[in-house]
């Protein structure tokens, strides 16, 4: 780090920034978010809290970033932590950046501190056999929600982005779904240190997409409209009593507590990593898959092919049957 040489220039600790930058942060970050960052940094950053700026540089935030991976060894054997080492990365490397723009340091010392490398990820899906006992049963429960896990399993969507979707969002005339929004929590205004689910932009322009409704969706939909007469297009698709946004905390743990007694161990991200998994074991191109989902980038995408052992045999079946039919002369 260059730290400032204007000796009337304060010099935080890396701890004192901390607790004012956590400060600032409740209004940039969702409290979901900025309650992991403080709980991240009370269990792993305690060698850096006392550290001035002035000292901090990149040979100690390696040895500090050293010290929290054996220590995730050690409660992990074998395998270790290494995302939690990659999170306390990122989360001082945010934190230093804010130090740069408010000029309590020259240069942030991350920039010689390489990304702490992570095995690669293997998503974890349902097979078809699961997704279809998963959603009788949410289906039998008599459940509002259960729409929701028909939008995800079918569509791919986020839990929020299904929790977030209005009447104006769906055309069922032209059978597509816009998705525009989501669920989300923020501070209240009216109560200090309280949150309150409101319905906000997504936060990339990629996620935005249109959808087309296909299959039982269409019909399922109809339904729950017309059950929910009378309605207006600016009224959630998914509510409670009262048309009250559904809480995407509680939605995990009634579809989490459906997929236990089914022994089946299900996320509203799994249902995600599902409906991508099967779109491309039927042979939808990576680049469409990418798309429904809301991608920028399809190396994420990329992720889900990783394990699909059955698309490439039957890339090779579908080859061999082309190449079989092709006309050839007979070989001894």
């Amino acid at each position: 780090m260059a730290p400032s040489t204007d000796p009337a220039r304060p010099t935080p600790t890396v701890g004192e920034w901390f607790a004012t930058w956590f400060e600032t942060r409740a209004y940039t970050v969702a409290p979901s978010t900025l309650a992991s960052n403080r709980s991240l940094y009370c269990l792993y950053f305690d060698d850096l809290a006392d550290v001035p700026f002035a000292e901090l540089t990149a040979g100690r935030i390696k040895d500090f970033l050293a010290k929290v991976e054996h220590r995730c060894h050690a409660q992990r054997p074998g395998t270790g932590q290494p995302h939690t080492v990659r999170h306390c990365h990122a989360l001082l490397s945010a934190a230093l950046r804010d130090a740069v723009d408010h000029e309590l340091i020259d240069s942030s010392p991350m920039a010689r501190v390489p990304r702490p490398r992570v095995p690669p990820a293997r998503p974890k899906h349902l097979s078809a056999a699961e997704l279809g006992r998963l959603l009788d049963a949410v289906h039998a429960s008599g459940d509002p929600r259960a729409l929701a896990v028909d939008l995800m399993a079918r569509l791919g969507l986020r839990r929020n982005e299904a929790l977030g979707l209005t009447w104006a969002d769906i055309d069922l005339e032209e059978r597509m779904l816009h998705v525009r929004f989501q669920i989300g929590r923020v501070p209240d205004p009216s109560t200090p240190g309280s949150t309150m689910l409101v319905r906000r932009a997504l936060k990339t322009m990629d996620s935005r997409r249109d959808l087309r409704l296909a299959g039982e969706l269409v019909a399922m939909l109809r339904s729950h409209r017309a059950s929910s007469d009378p309605w207006r297009p600016s009224d959630l698709v998914i509510s409670l009593h009262e048309g009250r946004p559904v809480d995407p905390d509680a939605f995990t743990r009634w579809l989490t507590g459906i997929g236990r007694a089914l022994d089946i161990r299900v996320s509203p991200h799994r249902l995600r990593h599902s409906a991508a998994t099967l779109m491309l074991n039927r042979g939808a191109s990576i680049e469409a898959v990418a798309k429904v989902l809301g991608h920028s980038d399809i190396r994420v995408t990329s992720v889900y092919a990783r394990v699909l052992d059955e698309t490439s045999a039957a890339a090779v079946e579908l080859l061999a049957g082309v190449l079989d039919e092709l006309p050839h002369e007979a070989h001894p």
